[in-house]
Order: structure tokens, then C-alpha cells, then sequence
């Protein structure tokens, strides 16, 4: 992949919250200039620290009243020039201001025009307001959980992954929208369904549901055709591991790294003796793991040919030598780390060979009003004045 191979398109974002800014966050890594339209009145865009910070560097940032006339005309100006508009409004807003998909193709016919919402833009909840937590409710995922977990934050409602899963999903749609854009010249408009983003992850449960049989539960806690699998307590505080055994010699790795602990029962070699004995042996599991090192356990399972993982804290993932080794983080403004693209792309002139995205901080608030009002809409600094004096610029 070309390091810059979104480098000349230009994409109009109106999005906010949380999977918009990242879909264009991951556009602008990869060589798109983002032109944010944001308001000084609005106050999402007032606090621009913490998840704002994280999720819309990147970017151009011009504050504009798209609910006047003339900001709705320099909206359709700045389409002219552009390739993209990502949007996640409520279902009327742009089309009430003059700037829905099909008013603005009329200015830029080949426009690539992504609209995300909760539940999409057609059908009887169309109109419905919706935040990830209530999807996640909405999708079926929380019924799969089974028991409630006093450990499990909100059962699974909270935090709500919906929305970063929204912005796999959009980025995806944008990459091969632009791709069809230069083999064809013609632009096109992505309807998508948060809801359904959610749900076609599903696809086992799905399939289950749809042949009439039992949904498995508590997807939370176990893995199917593994046995044992599970995540464990081990000893210390707040020290727990994940582990997943399916064939033969995944058992046997852990019956010789358990010792006098492991089961004896030679039948249990078969994953279906294993997965009909699965609650008592995850049993066994927990009680030899609570009183084990996580970290020294996780080792001797990796050289058993185990698949295991220990539970890492945030601060050991920010200073894991694999992630540094990958390039994982970058620092921002000599200071600020931010987790780059989640991928590597060759890149013979980067140092190392690699490279994870461009990556620049996040805007303040109207950091480029001259530049887009003034260089890409062509406005004098009197007509500007005017304009931020009536409070169309703001």
C-alpha cells in the first residue's frame, strides 16, 4: 500500500461523537486532508482534551453556522472542491439546511456521500435517536451474555464498542467507494447502520437463531469448542489470564505445565470428552490458576505450545516492548502518545521500514478558518470579518 494513497482527496466532516471522528481520523493517517466543520457554540467542540483529542488529530478544524444561508452556501462551495462527506446527523438535519446527499451531488455529481446513523436511513426506526450502549441492547449481543456478571461493566452495555466497530466498518466503505471513484468516476452514497454493524458480527448466533435452535449464552465468559477456555484469576492483585485449549497437544502442553494438579483421566485427550467435562475441568483450572503467577504461568504455557494470555493493564500496554518494537504509539507535540493506524505499510524511506500513518495534533478550535475560508473558498479578510461579524463564521 502506498503510505499517502488517499493523498489529494478531501473530505468534508461533519461527524462528532465518537465513530465518525474515527473513520476520518484513520482517513487523514492515510494521506486525506479532513476539513472538520465544527461551531464554537456547540459545546462537544468546546473540550477538545482526552477522547476528542485522541480520535480528531488529523485534521483541519473551521467553525461555520450551517443553519444561515451563507454558510450554507459556502458548505456547497467547499463540496465543490472536495470528494467526500461524512456525516451522522439525525436524519433531517442536512436535508433541512440544503445539503443532503442529493442537493449536493447536483453540485459535485461524482460526490462520495457517507451517512452513519443508528439504525439507518431507511425503514420504520429510520428516525430513531441512538448511542452505541442502546444498539449493543438493540443488536442482541447483551442477551448472549447469559448470567449476570457483577464483574462485567453493565453487561455488556458499557463500553460501548459499537462505535469503534462503525468506524472498521465506514472506513472500509469510504477506501472502496474512492477506489470505484478512480476506476469509474462516479461517486456514490453509503447508508450505514450502526445496529447492523453490530449485528453482522453475529454471525454465529445468527445462524443458530435462524434454524431454530438455542442461542449459546454467557459468549462472555467461555469460547465454543474449547475446553477449558475462559479467562482465570490468578494470585495478586487484579491478575487474571485467558486461555483456550482445542486439540490434543494444546492439552497435553497444559496437563505438563499443571503437573500433579492436571486431571489424569486419559479420555479426556478427545476435544468431545473435554467439552461434555468443560464446567468441571475450567473448575480445576481456576483453583490451580488462583494461586499462580500470571506472568510466569503465561510463559510456561507458551513453551507447553499453550495458547494463553495474561489480563495487561493500560500503562504495561503504552511501555510493551512488541507494540514500541511495531511502532505502535507516537508521540504528538513531543508529549501527548496516541495510538497510530493498526497496521503497518512498507515505507523503504521511513526509518525501520515502516510506516503506521501521519499523524498530526488535534486542531484547535477554528485553527484553519484563513485557510479554508480564505485559500480553498477564495474570501477576502473583509468578506471574512463580515461574515464571522454576522455570526456565520463562529
Amino acid at each position: 500500500m502506498n503510505p499517502l494513497s488517499l493523498e489529494g482527496i478531501r473530505v468534508v466532516d461533519f461527524s462528532w461523537v465518537m465513530a465518525g471522528p474515527m473513520t476520518t481520523k484513520m482517513l487523514g493517517a492515510m494521506g486525506a486532508e479532513i476539513i472538520k466543520i465544527e461551531s464554537s457554540t456547540r459545546p462537544e467542540f468546546s473540550v477538545r482534551d482526552g477522547m476528542f483529542a485522541v480520535i480528531n488529530n488529523n485534521k483541519k478544524s473551521c467553525t461555520l453556522n450551517i443553519t444561515t444561508p451563507e454558510g450554507q452556501e459556502m458548505i456547497r462551495e467547499l463540496v465543490r472542491s472536495s470528494h467526500v462527506v461524512v456525516e451522522n446527523f439525525s436524519s433531517r438535519v442536512l436535508a433541512k439546511y440544503g445539503l443532503s446527499y442529493d442537493t449536493l451531488r447536483e453540485i459535485r455529481p461524482d460526490i462520495i456521500f457517507v451517512s452513519a446513523s443508528g439504525m439507518g436511513r431507511t425503514g420504520p426506526e429510520k428516525d430513531l435517536l441512538a448511542y452505541g450502549s442502546l444498539l449493543q441492547g438493540y443488536s442482541g449481543r447483551v442477551g448472549m451474555i447469559g448470567e449476570p456478571n457483577p464483574a462485567l461493566e453493565a453487561m455488556g452495555i458499557l463500553p460501548a464498542w459499537t462505535d469503534p466497530i462503525t468506524a472498521l466498518w465506514e472506513t472500509t466503505a469510504i477506501l472502496a467507494a474512492i477506489r470505484h471513484w478512480r476506476q469509474t468516476g462516479r461517486g456514490a452514497y453509503v447508508d450505514l447502520s450502526m445496529l447492523e454493524a453490530t449485528v453482522a458480527l453475529l454471525p454465529e448466533a445468527l445462524l443458530h437463531a435462524a434454524l431454530g435452535r438455542q442461542v449459546p449464552e454467557r459468549r462472555s465468559v467461555t469460547e465454543a469448542g474449547a475446553a477449558p477456555s475462559g479467562c482465570f484469576r490468578c494470585a495478586g492483585e487484579d491478575e487474571w489470564l485467558a486461555l483456550s485449549v482445542r486439540t490434543p497437544q494444546e492439552w497435553e502442553g497444559l496437563r505438563r505445565v499443571m503437573g500433579e494438579a492436571a486431571p489424569a483421566d486419559a479420555g479426556l485427550a478427545g476435544a468431545q470428552p473435554r467439552l461434555a467435562a468443560k464446567e468441571d475441568l475450567n473448575g480445576r483450572l481456576a483453583a490451580w490458576l488462583r494461586t499462580r503467577d500470571a506472568a510466569a504461568t503465561e510463559a510456561a504455557l507458551h513453551a507447553a505450545g499453550v495458547p494463553a494470555s495474561r489480563s495487561r493493564h493500560m500503562a504495561e500496554i503504552v511501555d510493551d516492548p512488541h507494540m514500541r518494537a511495531r511502532s505502535m504509539f507516537q508521540q504528538i507535540d513531543g508529549e501527548v502518545q496516541m495510538a497510530t493506524l493498526p497496521w503497518l505499510a512498507d515505507d523503504r524511506s521511513a526509518a525501520g521500514g515502516a510506516w503506521r500513518g501521519d499523524f498530526a495534533p488535534t486542531p484547535a478550535i477554528g485553527q484553519h478558518n484563513d485557510y479554508v475560508f480564505g485559500e480553498l473558498l477564495g474570501l477576502s479578510p473583509e468578506r471574512r470579518a463580515e461574515l464571522a461579524e454576522a455570526g456565520t463564521i463562529r
